[in-house]
């Protein structure tokens, strides 16, 4: 624990950096702007000097150089227009895209005209994303705003999944955690559970103007990266005139067998502030969600099905299924899981303000919350408390980008500061004030209570002093309330509370400074640093109910630092090279035991761990293609520090019990790869199309592992002494034809490693062999069908969307009856397919001059696919052994004598030919029904089919 003087250090390092950081007099940009390249010529060729080019709507305005070449800097992503004057010559307005940290580029033919006729403007529609990249050396998949808002999803995690190398949140076969998000710029992560818990901050798909994916290649400028990037870039509100818009999706109208509870509100407006001066703007976006069902799986809760089950259980089942016994099996039948309602809210605001001709401020705050019961079976007949979860995350940013327009280059300085908490809870609800709340379609306006919340949270030195259990915990009750009768007690609980008491708060205070200098010729040189203070406190309390125990609890600070350079060269128009190398460095903030098995050992200072990561990419149209065909390279040493959780111990129990599973270590080092990849693109359909096939290597050293024992000690200590490997391929293709637009890739990957993750038990041993790791995936076909709006048609009324994500399953580590854990088949889970598709059609004015109405039609996972995502890690398959259910339902003694109606024991339920008694026979049957049901593998199976309508409305 550390002392408040500690505390109080952090803090004040914190405010000072972000305060130097963000109000420093001027600084520059990274990944939140754009630029605009190009070059003026004439029909023939020849370059037009001094010609004027101004972003229409802003007061850039930049004069092309003798060689007809210009660099507009510090441009907003999006849709933009320019105008292109000279004197003699046609203006033209040229309209293009830009994306954030990218340079748009574009040749302009201007045509003569006598100077005494009116100019005549000639409008080019640029693409929206090209089809191939000469000057990009990395791997990287963009999705811009206007097609993330058609597409089929609810979260972003789903569009992340869409780009090639991307599989259930695992890049490239790393683990999850092993990536970093990055939002307007700056680099933000959940350091302490990124492995568990991902980001924990989540925008909405509205609030966003692109998402670019990075798998390979990605620059010095992101570190703490072992296996990929995910850059947002949030909406701006326009600086011409206030747009709004309004969706309302519900399932409300599907039949029961597909009713899931699921409501959503979105809501967002952004305009001009013309009070507070020329280009201030506001933009809002709010999202609010209810769901019955939070986490909807396959087939609900229909028990153990015999096609499921191993050969020994199938007679066992049928049994059940036939005769008087039919009623046993499986009594609870509901779609909807038990005990799994939630809802989410997301509320998003960004206002840019100009403060002079060349600074720009800029500042976001983001509030998410994610809340929901948790589905345990133990407890799914119980009407009280029930186990769940409250996630909330918050992130606010000051940014400064000050930018200088010259002839022949562009600078920028952004100075950005930011900071993140993020907090989750996970106990007993309390279930009064959860029935008491106000909701509006399933959405709760509070948050969720939970049982001894306010004591949980309470300074640890008060829980200590009190000794007792913590207020309104109690222990859980088996009584004979559930449709098995007595045959149940053991089995569920029926009473009493889940008995566990978690929750973790992470504070990140951040703040970096980035310099570029961006010629017209292309060529880049980008500089910077990156400061990060981090608070973690972690609490952990596992039989809450029991007085006189006490809670594992952590209090400690974190740092890390970085430092990067890097260059992107354009040679000759063609050859462009990428350069860098990044610092990183992290402290963990813990002072330790030498010797952790004695207390009075002396105290350890812990110490900067750093690395040095080099950085290099080339790419180049190949000979005589015309710039069709472009060739690329890249090598990368890449460093994570890893999860901050791993510095502590991880127990299965609390101080009644010591039994440690894993022993944590503040000493822990980087996790480290190297990153190589090749691949060749080729355009195609005479510029409508193109396809890029990559291979890549990742070797890993330095991995994160839970599997070595230290010395003698006997306790298994988290450590740095994992490697392993990551080969693979992809092929991706893009293809846009009027009306439709089409994009798909195939991946194939295999991953290796001495150790299958960090929460395996396998004793390494000196002749070790590399197994596949648990976020090995083989195979991976994503194909996305977009047409009319979804495709870019701005004016059709109607818009499409279908997305097809197929997979191969990870790897099974099949343990034996006897668990020998060191021995693993090479067996994989089944495919998987998941088809999702939006609709959306005009419909009209409906009496609103300046508004339009649309319907929408949402549909996931179309086909009704059963997808099976686990098997029980004592079978490798769905179904426990016959001898395990067997082992669970004799665990009660069966009845010497029948059980008779007068009995407090008798239960209706079971007496399968109602004559008023319980024979054994009858009790026998229950009970195996009850151990059966117990084993229910619901949560084995991926989303079922679920149909939405939504309406929306638009404002212009």
């Amino acid at each position: 624990m550390q002392s408040p003087k500690i505390r109080r250090a952090f803090w004040c390092h914190a405010v000072f950096l972000t305060a130097v950081f963000t109000f420093m007099p001027h600084a520059l940009h990274a990944q939140t702007t754009g630029n605009i390249l190009g070059r003026v010529v004439d029909g023939t060729g020849v370059p037009i000097a001094t010609a004027s080019i101004e972003v229409i709507g802003t007061t850039t305005r930049v004069v092309a150089g003798s060689d007809g070449r210009f660099i507009i800097g510090a441009v907003a992503p999006g849709a933009r227009t320019i105008r292109v004057e000279r004197l003699g010559y046609r203006p033209m307005l040229i309209d293009l895209v830009v994306r954030g940290g990218q340079s748009a580029e574009v040749r302009v033919v201007m045509e003569t005209a006598p100077v005494e006729l009116p100019g005549v403007s000639v409008t080019l529609q640029a693409r929206r994303v090209r089809m191939i990249e000469p000057d990009v050396s990395g791997s990287h998949d963009i999705t811009v705003g206007s097609e993330l808002r058609e597409l089929p999803i609810d979260k972003l995690e789903k569009a992340i999944e869409l780009t090639p190398g991307v599989s259930n949140g695992h890049f490239r076969g790393g683990r999850a955690g092993q990536e970093v998000y990055v939002v307007d710029g700056l680099e933000v992560k959940n350091q302490f559970e990124a492995s568990t818990q991902g980001l924990g901050l989540e925008l909405s798909p509205t609030a966003l103007e692109e998402v670019e994916v990075m798998t390979g290649g990605f620059g010095a400028q992101f570190g703490s990266a072992l296996s990929g990037v995910v850059s947002y870039v949030t909406r701006r509100g326009s600086l011409e005139r206030w747009q709004a818009r309004g969706a309302l999706t519900t399932d409300q109208w599907v039949p029961n067998s597909m009713f899931y509870g699921f409501n959503g509100l979105n809501a967002s407006a952004g305009g001009p502030l013309k009070f507070l001066g020329t280009g201030a703007a506001l933009y809002v976006d709010f999202l609010a969600q209810g769901m019955l069902d939070a986490d909807p799986r396959a087939r609900g809760l229909t028990c153990l099905h015999a096609e499921e089950a191993d050969e020994s259980l199938i007679n066992s089942i049928e049994n059940l299924q036939q005769g008087a016994n039919s009623s046993l099996y499986c009594p609870f039948t509901s779609t909807i899981i038990p005990h799994q309602q939630g809802d989410k809210l997301i509320a998003f605001a960004r206002f840019d303000k100009p403060l002079g001709a060349h600074l720009n401020f800029a500042a976001t705050l983001l509030r998410n919350r994610f809340q929901r019961e948790l589905y345990t079976p133990a407890f799914r007949f119980s009407e009280g408390s029930q186990l769940g979860q409250n996630i909330t995350g918050s992130l606010a940013t000051a940014t400064l980008e000050w930018s200088k327009q010259r002839a022949t280059s562009a600078w920028h300085v952004t100075a950005r500061g930011g900071f993140m908490r993020i907090d989750r809870y996970l106990g007993a609800v309390d279930q009064d004030a959860l029935d008491s709340r106000s909701t509006l379609a399933g959405f709760g306006f509070s948050r969720f209570k939970f049982v001894g919340q306010d004591f949980v949270r309470s300074p640890i030195d008060e829980q200590l002093a009190n000794g007792g259990a913590v207020p309104g915990y109690t222990a859980p009750v088996s009584e004979a309330l559930t449709p098995y009768g007595p045959a149940g007690i053991g089995l569920f609980f029926t009473g009493g509370t889940p008995n566990v008491a978690n929750w973790a708060r992470t504070d990140m205070a951040s703040a970096d400074l980035v310099a570029e200098m961006i010629a017209n010729t292309g060529s880049l040189l980008r500089v910077g640093a990156n400061g990060k203070f981090y608070g973690n406190e972690s609490y952990e309390r596992v039989l809450a109910y029991l007085p006189g125990s006490s809670p594992t609890y952590a209090r400690f600070y974190p740092r890390t630092v970085s430092a990067f350079t890097e260059g992107h060269i354009a040679v000759s128009d063609e050859i462009n090279f990428d350069v860098g190398i990044r610092m990183d460095a992290f402290r963990s903030g813990i002072d330790f035991l030498k010797n952790r098995n004695d207390f009075l050992s002396p105290v350890v200072d812990d110490s900067w761990n750093t690395s040095i990561n080099p950085r290099l990419g080339v790419s180049f149209p190949l000979a005589s293609s015309n710039n069709t065909r472009v060739l690329r390279f890249n090598y990368g040493y890449v460093s994570q520090p890893p999860d901050f959780r791993y510095f502590l111990d991880t127990t299965i129990g609390d101080s009644l019990r010591t039994d440690i599973r894993r022993q944590g270590n503040p000493a822990l080092s980087f996790e480290k790869g190297k990153s190589y990849e090749v691949a060749l693109s080729q355009l195609l359909f005479e510029g409508k199309g193109g396809i890029s096939i990559t291979a890549f290597r990742k070797e890993l050293s330095n991995v994160l592992t839970g599997s070595l024992r230290i010395g003698e000690t006997g306790a298994q200590q988290y450590s740095t002494n994992d490697f392993g490997k990551v080969n693979g391929a992809e092929i991706s293709m893009r293809a846009r034809s009027g009306f439709w637009g089409v994009r798909g890739s195939w991946s194939i990957q295999k991953a290796t490693g001495i150790a299958s993750g960090l929460s395996s038990d396998t004793l390494v041993k000196a002749n070790a062999r590399e197994v596949p790791l648990a976020f090995d995936r083989r195979h991976s076909i994503d194909i996305v069908i977009n047409a009319g709006r979804a495709a870019g048609v701005e004016d059709s009324p109607w818009s499409g969307s279908m997305t097809t994500v197929t997979q191969s399953g990870y790897p099974v580590s099949r343990a034996s009856i006897q668990n020998d854990t060191t021995t693993r088949g090479a067996a994989y889970l089944p495919w998987t397919s998941t088809t999702d598709m939006r609709i959306t059609r005009e419909l009209g004015k409906f009496g609103c001059r300046t508004c339009a109405w649309r319907i929408s039609f949402d549909a996931r996972n179309l086909l009704g696919l059963k997808n099976v995502l686990a098997y029980r890690s004592d079978t490798g398959s769905l179904s426990p052994t016959s001898a395990s259910v067997d082992q669970v339902a004799n665990t009660v003694k069966l009845p010497d004598e029948s059980i008779p109606r007068e009995s407090a024991r008798y239960s209706a339920s079971i007496d399968t030919n109602k004559d008023g008694l319980i024979n054994v026979g009858e009790f026998r049957s229950a009970r195996f029904a009850a151990a059966l049901d117990r084993f229910d593998p619901t949560l084995y199976f991926g989303e079922p089919r679920q149909l939405r309508l939504g309406f929306e409305v638009n404002f212009r």
